[in-house]
């Protein structure tokens, strides 16, 4: 699910970039919305261990 959600975000990013909407490579979006997804992962991921 985290893949999923990272290449809908990976895919947005380079659709906005390619509509002049945003300037700058993509990439540079992409790095800092993965770390935050990674962060959101894993605090969701620790919530339910911790309800089981």
């Amino acid at each position: 699910m985290l893949v999923g959600i990272l290449l809908l975000i990976l895919g947005v990013l380079i659709m906005l970039d390619k509509m002049d909407i945003i300037t700058g490579g993509a990439f540079d979006y992409f790095w800092p919305a993965a770390i935050i997804a990674v962060g959101i992962w894993m605090i969701v991921s620790n919530k339910n261990k911790r309800v089981k």
